[in-house]
């Protein structure tokens, strides 16, 4: 039988190395609970408050006290990120990478975090396009830096429900119309009254922008988002890349007109663009069926005015990556200018799902493209990594301890970035445990609870060396891993 409780009778090093950037963040009770929520989104198995309040030996807080400190207004999460980004520009490998050179990426994604209770503040229930089915989730919306050296958080945000009745009041208020009959019936047929005015909201805020006061879409937050970002760090100019959820044409046309920034889209094949042959509508998927069928074809007998597909390599992270595409440039319906569109596969016949790319420089090479299209990749790591840290296992209902908890998993997600990074830190841990690191984050999350089994065989050492029983050691031991 493996045993998965793993008892600190010390901070992990990590944790006493970089908390104290966030120290004035915080009273000085609340700083202890601070760290001792880090320390257990990095080293305990169980992520549950009461889980990480078990595991440290020489604490006899109650999980109550531990759980009013992510119910506690008394600090700011606003605050709390700032010291969090402050650590990361800090160290040379993790900071902004900015000058002629530079090679970041910024990426908008968003993740259901899944839980099992209805009655979580805000908890609503999407459809999950991973699993093909509806779940009682958050939906955490993320903006995500990435270069050639390192990867995390810039800012997120919780997606909140819409309030529909609010919604129609706005519209109401403005003359636009509601129809009578849903407005009066609208909680007999609530499905009904959702759909209905869902749909007014996606025609009245091209009118009235100004609706997104009342509710904000994912996009909103997105772009929200990436103005905080133009605004906090107006010399970084990176460009933006977004998943087929974020690229629409409206939030694409704010980041090129009102923000001068470049993005990197992604379509859907049922998208459709304008026919350069006869100016009709066809859609991508269309458009690679011809692809294939020109690319299948003997070289003697292959079209010129055909789209044509060739081999494309490029570099990511020192390595180099492949893969075949078609690039031009086209009009997308609902897009006011040219994009240029790269249609790319990983198989040399086209026969793998093919991936599509827009941008806004029609200068960009496909290499270009390619590259920063392949950093969006790292928001997707951090997902699953982030939930190894305890994104989604929050057992909490009040939404001020959903936003601390999802807060500081971001900050033990990035204390461990930065200890990657940090060569005395990890020279220190070296020589300490002696074990070499690899370089990624599960193998530093196990080093970290060898140092904990380290502390506390030392622990009971000096405890026995001192003359004090193995029954009174172990007993304290004990209770902890009863879970008493």
């Amino acid at each position: 039988m493996v045993l998965r409780m793993h008892l600190l009778v010390d901070f992990p090093s990590i944790v006493k190395r970089y908390a104290p950037i966030f120290e004035d963040c915080f009273s000085e009770a609340h700083y202890k609970h601070f760290k001792k929520a880090v320390s257990g989104f990095i080293v305990s198995e169980n992520k549950t408050i009461e889980g990480m309040n078990r595991i440290f030996v020489n604490d006899s807080t109650d999980q109550s006290t531990f759980n009013k400190f992510f119910n506690s207004d008394r600090y700011d999460l606003e605050y709390i990120n700032e010291k969090r980004l402050e650590l990361l520009q800090g160290l040379a490998s993790t900071r902004f990478k900015t000058g002629k050179k530079q090679n970041g990426v910024l990426s908008v994604d968003n993740s259901l975090l899944k839980h099992y209770g209805k009655k979580i503040d805000n908890i609503y229930y999407h459809f999950d396009y991973v699993h093909k089915c509806y779940r009682w989730s958050h939906d955490l919306v993320t903006l995500y830096y990435s270069d050639n050296k390192t990867d995390y958080p810039v800012y997120h945000r919780l997606w909140l429900p819409p309030d529909w009745e609010a919604v129609a009041l706005f519209f109401r208020a403005r003359n636009f119309t509601i129809n009578q009959q849903k407005w009066d019936n609208r909680n007999q047929h609530a499905q009904q009254w959702r759909n209905y005015i869902r749909s007014r909201y996606r025609q009245g805020r091209k009118k009235y922008p100004e609706v997104k006061q009342v509710y904000e879409t994912k996009v909103h937050i997105a772009e929200g988002l990436i103005r905080k970002f133009c605004s906090t760090y107006p010399d970084v100019d990176y460009p933006i890349a977004l998943d087929t959820g974020f690229t629409s044409a409206e939030l694409c046309e704010i980041i090129t007109n009102e923000l001068s920034r470049d993005y990197v889209g992604a379509l859907q094949e049922t998208q459709k663009m304008i026919d350069p042959k006869d100016g009709q509508d066809i859609a991508l998927k269309d458009y690679v069926a011809r692809l294939r069928k020109n690319h299948s074809s003997n070289s003697d007998d292959l079209d010129a005015s055909e789209p044509q597909v060739k081999q494309i390599k490029y570099a990511y992270r020192g390595k180099e990556q492949s893969c075949y595409a078609y690039c031009g440039i086209h009009r997308i319906k609902g897009f006011k200018k040219k994009q240029k569109l790269v249609i790319s596969f990983t198989r040399k016949d086209l026969t793998d799902m093919p991936r599509f790319t827009i941008v806004n420089r029609l200068d960009w090479h496909p290499v270009s493209i390619l590259q920063n299209r392949r950093h969006r990749w790292p928001v997707e790591t951090f997902h699953q990594e982030g939930k190894a840290e305890g994104l989604y296992k929050y057992q909490v209902r009040n939404y001020r301890a959903v936003q601390t908890y999802i807060g500081l998993v971001v900050v033990a997600f990035c204390m461990l970035k930065c200890a990657i990074q940090d060569d005395a830190l990890q020279n220190e841990i070296q020589q300490r445990l002696q074990m070499k690191t690899d370089g990624t984050l599960p193998f530093l999350r196990r080093l970290m609870k060898a140092e904990g089994l380290l502390l506390l065989m030392e622990y009971i050492f000096i405890k026995a060396q001192n003359g004090d029983f193995l029954a009174s050691i172990y007993q304290p031991l004990a209770l902890k891993i009863a879970y008493t």
